[in-house]
């Protein structure tokens, strides 16, 4: 399914790929991203989709207690992976470089 992307929120989610997956990720070639991140919430939009509404609060594997502490805080900029689009490689991973 080409539609179909993993994500893992460094810090939050377990560190594997193909664990999480992002919903209704549209199946156009060329992708638009839209990464909002609150004090609460990271939201991603695909192509004007919601794929993916994650609550710091509720969403966060019980196993990273410290999940909510850390994307509550400001950060600098998001790190994703240099082959994201590769046909093979369809994940996202997000971390925070900075507060």
């Amino acid at each position: 399914d080409t539609s179909q992307w993993s994500y893992v929120i460094s810090g939050c989610t377990v560190d594997n790929y193909n664990t999480q997956y992002l919903n209704n990720v549209p199946r156009d070639k060329v992708k638009h991203w839209i990464i909002t991140k609150t004090s609460t919430h990271l939201k991603v939009v695909c192509n004007k989709v919601t794929v993916l509404n994650f609550n710091f609060a509720t969403d966060c594997d019980p196993d990273k207690r410290d999940g909510e502490k850390v994307w509550s805080r400001q950060a600098k900029s998001f790190l994703f992976p240099h082959n994201m689009y590769n046909n093979n490689y369809k994940s996202l991973l997000v971390r925070t470089t900075g507060s």
